[in-house]
């Protein structure tokens, strides 16, 4: 269906739309539910809006009246009233903050149409007629509702709906004792389904009151109940954005009083909707980072850099690609992005080489180095109670009798990295047009190749780094999981060797803001280079 949305700040004209499902997202003030509002302004003849401002009190009891009447009550707010007066008469003139209480206009329509489907049905049945009997918005609402919440039970009686646990079908009791999840889930699909044909649904806040297991499925049956609507949800509830699929997502900045700073969400390969819509969310500059929300590069990055939203996406590779993609669209979202990778085993050269605006270079190994900075090692030993400057004197000593324990390893492992990188200035792979160019552009970068020096030159420098106690030149090198353990400093500290103990006692002075956290964050930060 098209739809018109709202005036767009310094758009001349509307924009259209064609949709069948539209995901409207914007963090709480951005303007969403005024956004919807304008939505059933411009469509009052086709829209149905539901308020994420509503009464959940569901009648007891309820009578039934003409069916003319609850028609009009349910979708106008009066029964005499008509498209025209919605504003007036179902919202009160106070369309965006009026506390809709239409539960039980709700279920006069319900029960009105089950009365006068019965009535029908009684006379027109025929002695004989097979057992074809109607299906009403009460059954519809009772196969929906028992399915979302399979260890309940809905019975439908004159006037009023019972409920009982599945398995004890003789505890029944009214509908309106229900939970709020129960209740809630009850009104959304009677909302829906009594709708008139081809309606514009908007509905604020779909996730409201509900359990996030059933959020997903209840949709889903309700959007299949009726294929003839289009829905328009009006969240800042990502995971539920995410569960909308195939819909058209808008990203909602802000509303001045007059337009909307809104944008429609375009599908890019190399930013995950996810991502995107969590980031756009926070509208912080983001950072980019190597690892997963459980390694320890999230764990300290994002309270070092508490001004940032931190965002871990796996590879060094990844936090490139997405640090430039996010870049290249900052005209739309108008976010600062940065990307922070690990030196890893990267030569001067090649960090050169690299160093570009948005991308920061640790100036250390791999992340769990920054823990054993002199520092931070200060600050933990000062907080225990410990001679601070014993206490990093017998890590040093721990650290670089380790690093020269591991000489001929790491040299190995940095001659591998150093070889791979060659690899790919050697070959130019866009001179490459076949086998034969392939096979001589390898032969050439194999015979060129002296990897006896390679390995010579970088175990020459870690022997230099060894005999010169060079520590800081060794957290810049050493990339190896055991340089903690091996480091002793848990112990040193009376910290437990084990649970990361002396990792989550950094994390909690971070999360202090005093002056040690700020001493930890600037050791971090002097250690990172930025552009």
């Amino acid at each position: 269906m098209k739809i018109e949305l709202p005036n767009k700040t310094n758009a001349s004209e509307r924009t259209n739309i064609d949709s069948k499902s539209v995901v409207v997202i914007g963090a709480n003030g951005a303007g969403k539910t005024r956004f919807g509002s304008e939505i059933e302004r411009t469509h009052l003849r086709k829209t149905h809006r539901i308020s994420a401002q509503k009464s959940l009190s569901m009648p007891e009891q309820v009578s039934p009246t003409s069916m003319k009447n609850a028609e009009n009550d349910f979708r106008y707010g009066h029964t005499r009233g008509n498209f025209n007066n919605i504003i007036t008469s179902r919202w009160s003139s106070k369309p965006n903050t009026f506390l809709l209480n239409d539960y039980g206009k709700l279920m006069v329509l319900l029960h009105t149409e089950e009365y006068e489907e019965s009535i029908k049905f009684k006379y027109s049945y025929s002695p004989g007629q097979g057992d074809d009997k109607p299906v009403t918005k009460l059954d519809r609402i009772k196969n929906i509702w028992e399915k979302v919440l399979p260890h309940r039970k809905i019975k439908i009686n004159a006037g009023n709906i019972e409920t009982y646990p599945t398995n004890f079908p003789d505890t029944k009791y009214n509908a309106a004792e229900m939970s709020d999840g129960e209740r809630v889930v009850f009104y959304l699909i009677g909302e829906v389904v009594s709708v008139s044909e081809n309606s514009i649904l908007v509905i604020d806040e779909p996730e409201m009151h509900l359990h996030k297991s059933i959020i997903k499925p209840l949709w889903d049956r309700i959007e299949h109940e009726r294929p003839d609507c289009t829905f328009i949800y009006l969240t800042h509830d990502i995971d539920f954005a995410l569960s909308r699929l195939n819909s058209t997502k808008i990203w909602v900045k802000g509303y001045d009083g007059v337009s909307w700073d809104y944008e429609i969400l375009e599908e890019n390969d190399k930013i995950p909707e996810q991502l995107y819509l969590e980031i756009l969310g926070s509208r912080k500059p983001v950072l980019f980072i190597e690892g997963d929300d459980s390694s320890i590069d999230y764990k300290l990055f994002q309270l070092t850099f508490p001004d940032h939203n931190v965002k871990p996406i796996g590879g060094c590779t990844k936090v490139f690609e997405t640090t430039k993609a996010f870049n290249e669209q900052k005209s739309f979202h108008h976010i600062e992005s940065f990307g922070l990778i690990d030196r890893d085993r990267r030569s001067d050269e090649d960090i050169r080489k690299i160093e570009k605006r948005n991308i920061w270079i640790a100036d250390v190994a791999e992340a769990e180095n920054f823990l054993l900075l002199e520092e931070v090692i200060f600050i933990v030993a000062n907080k225990m109670n410990k001679d601070a400057k014993g206490v990093f004197e017998s890590v040093k000593i721990n650290v670089i009798d380790f690093f020269s324990s591991q000489i001929e390893f790491q040299s190995a492992q940095h001659t591998l990295a150093s070889i791979e990188t060659n690899l790919g200035k050697a070959t130019n792979f866009k001179s490459i047009k076949n086998y034969s160019d392939l096979e001589t552009s390898l032969n050439d970068y194999w015979a060129n190749l002296d990897i006896a020096n390679t390995f010579n030159i970088i175990k020459t420098k870690f022997e230099t780094l060894v005999s010169n106690q060079d520590y800081v030149g060794i957290l810049k090198v050493f990339n190896n999981k055991g340089l903690i353990p091996n480091s002793k400093v848990a112990s040193l500290c009376d910290l437990k060797s084990s649970n990361n103990a002396y990792l989550n006692f950094i994390l909690a002075i971070l999360k202090e803001k005093s002056k040690s956290s700020e001493i930890i964050q600037e050791a971090i930060t002097r250690n990172v280079r930025m552009d």
